[in-house]
């Protein structure tokens, strides 16, 4: 079992929304993974971005942004809930949007990285 690492999509939309942490993982815009040596993304050449694993993401929204991510299942699958972390006030959800015939997703981290990217757009 192994915790899974954002997509390209998802990586550059972190570092368009100021995400700034060390990963040991960078992605190239060809999509290609490679370990680092840069501290911050700051450092890394123009076409790399950091490439946090979906819980390092998940929690840097929570605490640098206020956004907390749901993923929740049901008889569909798996869908997500965007809400404010300091109060729980919802934001967003993803009714409709899954991959499979219930509008879900039939794969936990697949929802959560739709979630990801779905938050990420509202900043």
């Amino acid at each position: 079992m192994t915790e899974e690492l954002v997509t390209l999509e998802t990586a550059k939309l972190l570092k368009e929304k100021g995400f700034n942490e060390y990963c040991k993982d960078i992605i190239n815009h060809k999509g290609i993974m490679m370990e680092t040596i840069f501290r911050t993304s700051k450092d890394l050449p123009k076409l790399f971005y950091s490439c946090p694993t979906q819980s390092i993401a998940q929690k840097w929204l929570r605490e640098t942004k206020n956004i907390h991510i749901c993923v929740y299942n049901c008889a569909c699958g798996y869908g997500y809930e965007i809400s404010k972390a300091d109060n729980g006030t919802h934001i967003a959800s993803s009714v409709y949007e899954g991959t499979n015939d219930g509008s879900k997703w039939d794969i936990y981290e697949d929802a959560l990285e739709a979630g990801l990217q779905e938050a990420l757009k509202l900043i």
